[in-house]
Parts: C-alpha cells; structure tokens; sequence
C-alpha cells in the first residue's frame, strides 16, 4: 500500500509549522505557569519561569521538550473537538447551530485566553459568542473559573488599550458581581491590578474596579481567609483602589457659632 501524501500527515499533525516558542506561548497562555508545571513537571516552569529561560531550557533538554510537545498535541486536539474553536483558529465564521452551551461556554474562554480583546475581535468574536450564552454564570466542568474572573484576569495583559467590552457585556447580561464560587470578583480584580502594578507591567488603572461597584459589588465581601478587596488593595499600595473602596467618612455635625462670642 502506498504511503500517504506528506502533506496529509502533516495536516494530521498539530507540531507541523508549529515554533518551540508558539508551543511555550500557547500551553502558558492556556494554563498559567503553575497548571503548566503540573503537567509538565520541569525546572524551567517551577523556577522563575518565563517563555525565554524555558526555550533555552528546552532546546538543549530534549526529554523535556518532547513532553511539552507531547503537551500541546492534546490540547490542541481538544481545541479542534470544539467546532467553535476550530473555527477560530482557522479564522472562519462562527455558526452555533447545534453547539452545546457546554462547548460555546470553552469557546468563549479559548478566545479570553487567545484572542486580543480589540474593537475587531470584540464585534467578530466575543459579542456573538455571548450572545449565544444562554447563562453567563453557568460554569462548566472543563473551565478553571466562572467567565466574568475568567474576562477580569485576562484585562490586564498589559498590552495597549484594554477595551473592557467583555466584562461589560458580561456584567449587562446578568453575571453575579459577588459570586464567591472562585474567588469574589471585586476581590479578583484588585488582586490583577496588584500584580500589574507590582510587575512594572502597567500602572493602576480602576475601569474594571468601576465596572463592578457599579453593578452593586460589596465592598466588604470577604474571601475564606478575612480578605477584603480594601485590604488586598492596601497590601499592594493602590492608593486609588483603596479610596475608592473606602466607606464615605460620616462629617460630624458642625454647630453654628454663637454670634455673641464672635
């Protein structure tokens, strides 16, 4: 039997054309370091990691570079389960006829975790999708948090004007401002611009932290450890998050002066 086109195989094959670098950017993208390290326990994703040391460390550690590789093979055969994501990644039109909310609620997450949030995505993707959301607090069993601290953590990248049409959008169709089933998302937001800051990555900014106190986000929600988003805030000096998280100060009253002692 004759072998089949090259061609073929490679089309069959999620590494082919595929850089080291996209495979490291991607799974990071994907999972964070910490989930990272977990499936792929190595030195360069446990210790100060960052796409840089871990190429370095993967292009002469050839064991390692095979189990990341082996890595990205399952995702991104789960990736091109979805018909949604699938779509996306070939950049064509999205049709949610006959998909799950289960897999529209993934592809909603793969493109916060992907996509750049810009006015463009925002119209062509993003929007759609959620408006294909039948619950936009459900939370599927496949997703690491609920998509409202899913779209908080992925506002901050750090790169150009965030454009916070999802959140928004989010916050519009009904998500719970104060749900405790991750973490409360004021407290999460606080804790995003703590780390951006903290990184030198960007200053402050409070759009998100607006948002959310607009939506009727209570500020003295606690975490399970007696955390306060006021108090994540003063832990990493964010002087405007911690006014605008500060109770109105009660003015005594002040009596008018007896003219007699003017």
């Amino acid at each position: 039997m004759p072998k089949p086109p090259s061609t073929i195989i490679h089309h069959l094959s999620p590494l082919h054309g595929v850089t080291l670098e996209r495979i490291v950017t991607h799974l990071h993208d994907e999972y964070g370091w910490d989930e990272l390290a977990r499936r792929v326990p190595v030195k360069c994703f446990q210790n100060e990691p960052s796409v840089g040391s871990s190429l370095k460390f993967l292009r002469k550690t050839p064991w390692a570079r095979e189990q990341v590789e082996g890595e990205y093979v399952k995702l991104a055969r789960r990736e091109d389960s979805n018909p949604l994501i699938d779509a996306l990644k070939r950049g064509q039109a999205l049709d949610f006829t006959g998909v799950s909310q289960t897999k529209i609620h993934a592809a909603l997450g793969w493109m916060l975790r992907h996509t750049e949030q810009n006015a463009q995505n925002l119209k062509l993707y993003f929007l759609p999708t959620l408006a294909a959301i039948q619950d936009v607090n459900f939370w599927p069993d496949s997703e690491p948090l609920p998509l409202l601290n899913l779209a908080i953590d992925r506002s901050a990248l750090g790169q150009g004007d965030y454009e916070p049409g999802v959140v928004a959008e989010l916050l519009r169709r009904g998500a719970d401002v104060n749900d405790p089933r991750f973490w409360p998302p004021l407290l999460h937001a606080v804790d995003v611009e703590g780390q951006a800051y903290q990184s030198k990555a960007r200053a402050p900014r409070t759009d998100i932290l607006d948002l959310l106190l607009s939506h009727g986000a209570d500020p003295q929600v606690q975490d399970s450890r007696g955390h306060t988003a006021r108090s994540i805030a003063e832990a990493y000096g964010l002087k405007a998050a911690v006014n605008k998280l500060s109770p109105t100060p009660v003015r005594s009253r002040v009596e008018p002066a007896d003219p007699q002692t003017l």
